[in-house]
């Protein structure tokens, strides 16, 4: 084959001429490529999917010994004599509605102190502190009420609604000293949660266990340990007890909180106040169910 110096000459022209054709569309395709990357950067920048904020916490659990709920749990726990009343411990359900006149009376008068039988006015506050502002009342019953204080040394204050006027005229004309500890009480409970909810209102969580005594005589008893005031739901009896087991080895709602019951309280605000609006009882199956329904 002839090699022909001319004609490659030639077709390398022509090869230079073609990339000289070729080349300005390169670089149109460039800036092209270019071009729609800087568009996608700012799409994504102003028309991107947005990160959504988190939610703030519907709740946050507190300490146990945080002030308030230290305040809320003595409001729930209130007893006079010495003794918490049982309302909360036995009834599954607690609302406003729930209360008798008197017993509106009997944690609305937990905040009363000496100088309030010298001033009026405040017993209605002290219901609102208690139940909030939806709360009402008369002045229809006579009772008689120990206090944690005493007026001339006497803590028994008597209650008569008076015949022409509103309010309540107070005796104070008896003396009641406080009920002492038992070797075993009819129940035992224990805060175990407390938690502020996103609203500002809170919830505390309690453990409580109910018991049973059966005298065997001679100084010794059988104690019975329950899930519920009713004594339906057994967890376990403990056999020939006496005193002085019983103060080596007290019976404690920590020791059986698995199988405790719990009670949810739950407060609301009125007027930047947290007041009781409800309490409920939860029981489950875990435990066993006593054959002969002591």
């Amino acid at each position: 084959m002839d090699f022909n110096i001319g004609e490659d000459i030639e077709e390398s022209s022509e090869f230079e001429s073609n990339n000289k054709e070729k080349n300005p569309m390169i670089f149109v395709a460039i800036i092209a490529v270019v071009v729609g990357i800087i568009v996608f950067l700012i799409m994504n920048v102003f028309f991107g999917k947005k990160e959504i904020p988190a939610e703030p916490p519907k709740e946050t659990k507190l300490s146990l010994t945080e002030e308030n709920v230290q305040i809320l749990y003595s409001y729930v726990t209130y007893g006079i004599r010495n003794k918490r009343n049982d309302k909360f411990l036995t009834e599954n359900v607690v609302t406003l509605d729930s209360f008798s006149n008197q017993e509106k009376f009997y944690y609305a008068l937990q905040f009363a102190q000496v100088e309030d039988f010298e001033a009026t006015g405040k017993l209605k506050n002290y219901m609102q502190r208690f139940f909030g502002g939806k709360v009402t009342y008369n002045y229809t019953d006579s009772f008689a009420y120990p206090f944690s204080f005493s007026i001339n040394g006497q803590n028994v204050g008597n209650f008569t609604p008076p015949e022409r006027s509103t309010g309540m005229e107070v005796v104070f004309d008896g003396f009641q000293p406080d009920l002492e500890e038992s070797i075993v009480e009819p129940f035992y409970a224990e805060l175990v949660e407390a938690y502020k909810e996103s609203d500002g209102t809170y919830r505390l969580v309690e453990k409580a266990i109910y018991t049973k005594v059966e005298d065997k005589g001679n100084g010794y008893f059988d104690v019975s340990i329950y899930r519920d005031a009713a004594h339906t739901l057994l967890i376990e009896t403990k056999q020939n007890q006496n005193n002085a087991t019983m103060l080596a080895n007290p019976i404690s709602a920590s020791t059986y909180r698995d199988k405790a019951s719990t009670i949810t309280y739950h407060f609301g605000l009125y007027n930047s106040m947290l007041y009781f609006d409800r309490s409920e009882i939860s029981l489950t199956n875990n435990v066993k169910q006593s054959s002969n329904n002591q």
